[in-house]
């Protein structure tokens, strides 16, 4: 079997990848849409080059997953079309969270998290990536590897 994932990065890859990861519908996004430049270019900025030398693999998927949670956060909706409002409102994309709760209580009850490391004193862009299952995975292969520029290590 070949590898499915293609190393480096490439901005039809990521197309590829995000059609079957997301579930985008080519109603909802074609395949000349500038918005997948755009989310894949930031992706790219934002992933440190050194997890391209520890694992090529891993690299491509940190770049994808996190062009991935770029599309939810910015591309904008076709006429008639509500699949990115209704990504963005189900992930609560536009909730401000100013942290990650560790504990919660009433009068009856109560519960109480630790947190571990990765996830104490994070940034914003960081908490961000937080919201989606794709920007928790980026940032899950970057702590793996070690290397992050959000300020997580």
């Amino acid at each position: 079997m070949t590898n499915p994932i293609v190393s480096p990065p490439t901005l039809d890859g990521f197309i590829a990848w995000s059609y079957w990861a997301l579930g985008v519908p080519t109603t909802a996004m074609s395949p000349t849409d500038v918005g997948w430049a755009y989310a894949y270019q930031v992706a790219l900025d934002l992933v440190p080059c050194e997890i391209n030398q520890a694992s090529k693999d891993i690299y491509t998927l940190t770049v994808y997953n996190i062009g991935a949670n770029n599309l939810i956060q910015f591309q904008q909706d076709y006429a008639g079309q509500t699949f990115w409002d209704d990504a963005r409102k189900s992930y609560g994309i536009n909730n401000f969270v100013a942290g990650v709760i560790n504990s919660a209580s009433d009068e009856g009850t109560g519960e109480s998290l630790t947190i571990g490391e990765g996830l104490q004193n994070l940034d914003l862009l960081s908490l961000n990536l937080l919201k989606t299952p794709w920007g928790r995975q980026a940032l899950a292969y970057m702590q793996a590897l070690g290397q992050s520029p959000f300020g997580i290590s």
